[in-house]
């Protein structure tokens, strides 16, 4: 019993049907753009952890009888399609809450390698999941941390993370998408630079899965976190470790047990197997999917977006400029309104979006520094072209 054969239906009938008709969280009468912060889950994804949950296969996983032997397989399963939907030639795949706590516990497991002298290398662009942890770790092991800035455009070169580099550079921390702008840098050359000084990547691919096919042993990557909710899953997280880290890192204090792969050792406690379980069925979800058509379509529509949103003279768009490459999120700003109270206004007509500086401080007022609080919309696989119209004439709609 494969877990996909928990699905009600196969899964192929499921993604033949219209993309909206997908996601039964979708109501009439509101448009989702709220996917930034953690998307609607898949129906596919539902089954399964409902089947799970509701059926005899719930125990903890590494036992000799046939529900332990079926939680083990789910996390093998998940792992290895995982693997596959990032391209990953070879590596470990660690499953836990989210990406914070994956990186945190990542970065403890590798304390013991880095030193007084060492550089780490963090960017102004990204979330402080993938900052903060890099600075502790440097306080705590007598390291530096060197920080590349962005463009006044809301760009990250990779000539401005070169500049950054010496051959002290241990790491590099730096994200494939941005949270906060949907900027996506240069990660293959931002790789190539950082291996050039030998130095090693850990790129923060939340916000990449879901619009991008993601292949992270041609990129270059030495690492790879993600969250499957930001793709259609459930709540939990899902790092990849190239084998060359995998057997490095190690949580101080811990004793491996015999046979133990090395990206266990960074699996701290019982697994979640039923998000484990619904992160590889979002996996297969998404390699299901014509993911250029999609992208091309989300290309669309977010352009559509840009375009409708700054024909509006009191609308000043953050990030990328118009025509710039993005991976669907569209940040903006209203004159003469907070933008609370735009996200409030724009609630009441139906229309879901996020306003603050999205745990990406630095990169707001990077681009904003007066005012680093704005409005962020998110493109999914389930808006529609009426969804973008929708929150364009309720943004045109908004009083003084």
């Amino acid at each position: 019993m494969t877990p996909l054969s928990l699905l009600s239906r196969p899964l192929s009938e499921l993604l033949a049907l219209p993309l909206p008709e997908q996601f039964p969280g979708l109501r009439a009468g509101s448009a989702r753009f709220d996917g930034p912060g953690g998307t609607l889950t898949h129906v596919a994804v539902r089954d399964a952890i409902t089947a799970y949950l509701g059926g005899e296969h719930v125990a903890n996983d590494h036992g000799a009888f046939p529900a332990s032997q079926y939680s083990t397989r789910v996390a093998e399963w998940a792992a290895e399609r995982f693997r596959a939907l990032i391209a990953a030639e070879d590596g470990e795949v660690v499953f836990g809450a989210n990406m914070t706590t994956l990186t945190s516990t990542f970065l403890h497991g590798l304390a013991e390698h880095i030193g007084p002298g060492d550089e780490l290398v963090v960017t102004e662009l990204d979330h402080e999941a993938n900052v903060a942890p890099w600075r502790a770790l440097a306080a705590a092991r007598g390291a530096t941390v060197r920080v590349a800035r962005m463009t006044e455009g809301g760009a990250l070169p990779v000539e401005s993370v070169r500049e950054q580099l010496g051959d002290r550079t241990r790491w590099v921390a730096v994200t494939a998408a941005s949270n906060a702008l949907g900027t996506v840098p240069d990660l293959p050359g931002i790789c190539a630079a950082a291996h050039a000084v030998g130095a090693r990547v850990y790129a923060d691919g939340v916000q990449i899965v879901a619009h991008r096919p993601v292949e992270v042993s041609a990129w270059g990557c030495d690492a790879f976190v993600t969250s499957p909710y930001k793709w259609y899953g459930a709540h939990c997280g899902a790092l990849w470790l190239s084998d060359s880290v995998a057997a490095e890192v190690r949580v101080p204090g811990q004793t491996p047990s015999a046979g133990d792969r090395p990206g266990e050792r960074l699996a701290l406690g019982t697994t979640n197997f039923e998000a484990v379980l619904g992160a590889g069925v979002a996996a297969e979800v998404l390699m299901g999917w014509d993911r250029k058509q999609l992208a091309d379509t989300e290309l669309d529509l977010t352009e559509g977006l840009v375009t409708g949103l700054t024909a509006d003279p009191r609308v000043t768009l953050l990030g990328p400029a118009a025509g710039a490459e993005r991976s669907g999120v569209v940040t903006f700003q209203v004159a003469g309104r907070s933008a609370e109270s735009v996200a409030e206004d724009l609630a009441r007509a139906g229309v879901s979006v996020w306003h603050g500086t999205f745990y990406a401080s630095s990169a707001m007022r990077a681009v904003s520094p007066a005012e680093p609080d704005a409005v962020r919309a998110g493109i999914s696989a389930y808006t529609t072209a009426e969804d973008v119209a929708r929150l364009v004439d309720a943004v045109h709609s908004l009083g003084d």
